[in-house]
């Protein structure tokens, strides 16, 4: 039953019963001890009050006695009786309130109430349910004192927390429901608070977020939920950018298998039509010796081809296995440069390098030297004679630029595919083989360096920037 029971009713069930619990328990114990506790309070202050008196009373003359054991009668409420040197002094306050001294021969003084009345030596004090009884003896043995005072005020004190207890024990009750009900419904509230923000979650809402309003241990754990589900949140994004860049490199290795079969497939084509028709000896096909070189001309490119299909296969194994070094941008342009001036001066093209302002770059270098390489034989095989290539850094930028018809806007989106090549650059022994640019957009994209490609307008020609830090 209680197992089934949600958490609010279950927490008030709890804690009425034990507040409840305690009520009981501590209204019998006041009802049980209070006259135990009571009674053994007020014997031990007759005790040390009647053990004063005596202390007095030995020092006292014997004109002061009679009126020392009324005194200590009346103020201890009780009847006193002391036998010394031959006389007996009584007061009994529990009767009529006479005090009177009795000598040896039986004489009595009667100093107040009336005459007759009885010594406390009588039955009464026997009866120990309804009177405390005391009886000591002093000044070696010489003097014997009894006094015995009533129970009455225990009872009536008794009674009286008998009538009173229902009504303290009902107002406890009724404090406990209000309290069981407040403190059910303070220490749930979060929890419930808790557990409908986790159904949030599980939905995987983005908004969703647990108030943290106090430092206990309810704070302490919506402040893990929140910073759970973040992560959670995260790692799923995470996640998800991961599978759409596996799939986008899918779409592209899917792509690039297309278009290099379709590539492969052109020379392979042309030495097979060749060759068989050098074999039949059809037309000029007959001339072995100027189509043999074609042949020849054709399987060299179809190698060049297939190396550059298989080192950009192993681009990200290449960057796995580089470790990044640093390096200034001079030293690295100096260096790649070096080949590309001889080719452009060759050709009648100026090429301007201005490294000031050089800075250290960290990045696994073979790999970074080659998609610059690739950029500044782009920039070689497509500017004409008397042309400029100019090499500059620009803040933490290495910008190439060079003068050449500007790709227009609706094919700068292809350049980076493998195997384009513009229109104006169609002819194979000059446009390449369309995949400089693709494996500069690989290796870039695998060292996480952002780059743009733009054309400008004066002089006109083409901009490539890395974009370094």
């Amino acid at each position: 039953m209680i197992k089934r029971m949600k958490l609010f009713p279950k927490t008030f069930v709890f804690t009425l019963s034990l507040l409840l619990l305690v009520i009981v328990v501590s209204h019998l114990l006041i009802y049980f001890l209070l006259p135990v506790v009571y009674n053994a309070q007020q014997q031990r202050i007759l005790e040390q009050e009647t053990e004063a008196f005596i202390e007095r009373f030995s020092s006292v003359t014997e004109e002061a006695r009679l009126e020392a054991v009324g005194e200590f009668a009346l103020n201890s409420k009780a009847d006193v009786a002391v036998q010394y040197e031959g006389y007996t002094y009584q007061f009994e306050s529990l009767n009529s309130g006479q005090l009177q001294a009795v000598d040896s021969d039986g004489e009595v003084t009667v100093i107040t109430g009336d005459e007759g009345t009885h010594i406390i030596m009588n039955e009464k004090g026997k009866d120990s349910e309804s009177y405390f009884y005391i009886q000591r003896t002093f000044d070696n043995n010489k003097g014997i004192i009894e006094v015995i005072i009533s129970r009455q005020q225990i009872d009536n004190a008794v009674g009286v927390i008998v009538i009173i207890l229902p009504f303290t024990a009902a107002i406890c009750i009724i404090l406990s429901i209000l309290f069981s009900l407040y403190y059910s419904r303070t220490i749930t509230r979060p929890i419930k608070r808790i557990s409908a923000l986790t159904e949030e979650m599980r939905e995987l809402q983005p908004d969703v977020h647990f108030e943290i309003t106090t430092q206990d241990e309810i704070g302490v754990l919506g402040a893990n939920i929140n910073s759970l589900y973040s992560v959670l949140l995260q790692s799923i994004h995470d996640l998800e950018n991961e599978i759409h860049k596996v799939e986008e490199n899918e779409a592209l290795k899917t792509d690039f298998l297309r278009a290099a079969s379709h590539e492969l497939k052109t020379p392979v084509s042309a030495v097979s039509t060749m060759l068989e028709n050098m074999l039949l000896g059809v037309g000029k096909y007959k001339d072995h010796e100027i189509y043999l070189v074609k042949c020849k001309e054709q399987i060299d490119r179809l190698g060049d081809l297939i190396k550059e299909i298989l080192d950009t296969s192993k681009l990200e194994v290449f960057s796995l296995e580089e470790e990044p070094q640093t390096i200034t941008i001079a030293a690295m342009i100096d260096n790649i440069a070096e080949p590309y001036q001889l080719i452009a001066k060759a050709k009648g093209i100026n090429m301007d390098i201005d490294t000031s302002g050089s800075f250290g770059v960290a990045f696994p270098v073979c790999l970074l030297e080659r998609a610059i390489s690739n950029v500044i034989s782009n920039a070689v095989a497509y500017t004409e004679k008397g042309k400029s290539i100019l090499i500059y850094l620009e803040e933490k930028n290495l910008v190439i630029e060079n003068e050449c018809i500007p790709i227009p806007q609706g094919h700068l989106e292809y350049v980076f595919e493998p195997f384009y090549r513009p229109e104006y650059a169609r002819d194979r022994n000059t446009g390449g083989n369309g995949f400089g640019l693709y494996i500069t957009k690989s290796i870039l994209k695998l060292l996480d360096i952002d780059y743009s490609f733009t054309p400008v307008s004066s002089p006109p020609g083409m901009r490539f920037t890395f974009k370094l830090i």
